[in-house]
């Protein structure tokens, strides 16, 4: 499995960013993921805002699967799919209907080679690595490929959701029945990688959701930490 984040902004630990520079943290975090599912993560150098860095990245490269992390939006600097597409890249999913995670697509290059693209936002990668990458991998290898969501109790009430499916972190314990629950105390923010790291789970809220009261059973995929 190889990762490749873009973005001439990264610098990799233990450099110290310069001005508007930011640590690249996204490769790190999901090759820990990939190693952990039973994957043999390859971490590529972060390409410039290039079409031709990216394609020097990939072209030859040998993997069963290329992730790539951000460059998938429509600004001017996202230029991961116009050069993968000069690789005969053929979108199957082009975007998701979820919070975090929308920019997320997958597709095949030319070659047959698999392409899984991130968000570039290192929290909403991770979230959607656990969503569509750890059940990517998990098919490839012969293994059951569904997440396995369960039913727990919410800790708390939660408003209406009106928008795209929202994967919130959560806290999960056990109440004096034995029952799950699950508790969302802290700031939703995909852009807050240290939310996720205090999550054990993730709390599906569907699109149109009504509000929920405490009690109310929910959906949630249990995180392998737990």
């Amino acid at each position: 499995m190889a990762v490749l984040c873009t973005g001439e902004e990264l610098v990799r630990p233990p450099a110290e960013p310069g001005p508007w520079a930011i640590y690249e943290s996204g490769s790190i975090a999901l090759s820990a993921l990939i190693e952990s599912w039973g994957g043999l993560p390859h971490r590529l150098s972060a390409a410039k805002d290039t079409r031709e860095a990216v394609i020097e990245a990939v072209a030859d490269l040998d993997a069963d699967l290329l992730v790539t992390v951000g460059g998938a939006s429509v600004g001017d600097y996202d230029i991961v799919k116009p050069a993968l597409g000069e690789l005969g890249l053929q979108l199957r999913v082009q975007t998701v209907n979820i919070r975090p995670g929308k920019p997320t697509w997958f597709g095949r290059l030319g070659d047959g080679r698999a392409v899984l693209g991130l968000p570039g936002n290192p929290a909403s990668a991770m979230v959607c690595a656990e969503l569509f990458l750890k059940p990517l991998l998990r098919a490839m290898m012969g293994a059951d490929p569904e997440p396995r969501f369960l039913k727990a109790a919410l800790a708390q009430p939660m408003p209406a959701n009106p928008g795209r499916d929202h994967l919130m972190r959560v806290v999960l314990s056990q109440d004096a029945g034995g029952r799950l629950v699950a508790a969302a105390p802290f700031d939703q923010d995909s852009s807050l990688v240290t939310v996720f790291a205090k999550a054990d789970g993730l709390m599906r809220r569907p699109s149109r959701a009504p509000a929920a009261q405490a009690g109310d059973l929910v959906d949630v995929l249990v995180l392998d930490r737990l």
